[in-house]
């Protein structure tokens, strides 16, 4: 089902898809692709942070629920070589660092509409050449599907031009409603993370973590000595993309959610840094501090400026594809 609920100040309009089968209850927006809410056709809280209007998703400090991209998380000095040519990016990460794409992430672009059925949807958006300093005519599809307690995120890239192409969907999840998520216990199969430095740039060294707070090889609680753990971090679940696998599970209460996907890397972020002023918002902020985790599956961050890491770079008549699912289930 498709509704109107919003617009956006350049007079596009937003709309929400809803997806049911009888077992999930899904809302996909048009803009950035975003997933709203994820919930028990039986229960309607949402498992995953949202807002209940499209307002505060046109600035959506945090990304929440949005696909972004270009080039999902951090480039490092917001410059890299792409087919012999070095790409200046938009600086929006310490004034000198490209996050997420740049301050235009695919997260605030209106998508159309392609199709939708009751348990689907797909959605496309082009990027310029040019937007955000990156080159060629990017088009990026991306399908939701609901396929039993399963959330199935399609993502498919093509381009004019050589490019960078690192697509990833930043939804924060919170299984039991609580307000911190101290009371979730989450497993990543995974030995190592990516080193960084002080601006979160990776040195192109791995860390092990093995007898470290960030290992989370056997299902270890987010609630650590009273607090959350605070984690902002690239987990090395393979080098390269894969046949889709699981990678990660997350538990509270009486929810669990395994993830499984195709790519190289896992973002596992707790939330620090929500809790942005944000007046459209409920209480004025963009929730707050640990109110959820967000699981980023992606090409590990900096690979442009890393050749021994996994390359994102995409080519004429290649596509890019990226698949994450989201398998819910309770008891």
């Amino acid at each position: 089902m498709k509704t109107t609920i919003g617009q956006t100040p350049t007079g596009h309009t937003i709309d929400q898809i809803t997806l049911d089968n009888g077992i999930l209850n899904v809302k996909i927006l048009s803009l950035g692709g975003i997933i709203q809410s994820i919930s028990w056709c039986d229960d309607n809280r949402s498992m995953v942070l949202g807002y209940p209007t499209s307002e505060p998703y046109l600035t959506n400090p945090g990304k929440l629920g949005a696909l972004v991209g270009r080039y999902a998380n951090r480039i490092g000095g917001a410059t890299a070589e792409i087919n012999g040519v070095v790409c200046h990016f938009d600086p929006n990460s310490k004034n000198k660092h490209t996050l997420h794409g740049g301050r235009e992430t695919l997260g605030i672009h209106v998508f159309d509409v392609v199709e939708t059925t009751p348990i689907s949807v797909h959605l496309r958006a082009m990027m310029p050449d040019g937007h955000m300093g990156f080159p060629g005519n990017l088009t990026i599809d991306a399908v939701y599907a609901l396929d039993g307690s399963t959330l199935r995120m399609t993502l498919l890239g093509e381009t004019d031009a050589a490019t960078l192409c690192n697509i990833t969907g930043h939804s924060y999840f919170n299984l039991s409603g609580s307000r911190v998520i101290d009371d979730h216990t989450i497993t990543v199969h995974a030995d190592q993370i990516l080193a960084t430095d002080d601006d979160q740039i990776p040195t192109g060294d791995y860390f092990n973590v093995a007898n470290t707070d960030f290992d989370l090889r056997n299902a270890a609680a987010l609630g650590l000595g009273g607090q959350v753990r605070d984690i902002d971090h690239n987990y090395c679940v393979s080098h390269a993309q894969t046949d889709l696998r699981v990678v990660a599970v997350l538990r509270a209460a009486t929810n669990t959610m395994t993830l499984a996907t195709t790519e190289a890397g896992l973002q596992v972020y707790t939330g620090k840094g929500l809790g942005a002023p944000l007046p459209s918002a409920p209480m004025g902020t963009a929730f707050h501090p640990f109110a959820g985790v967000a699981l980023e599956p992606q090409f590990y961050p900096d690979s442009p400026n890393k050749p021994q890491f996994a390359q994102a770079v995409l080519r004429p008549n290649e596509t890019y594809q990226h698949i994450t699912e989201y398998r819910f289930a309770r008891g």
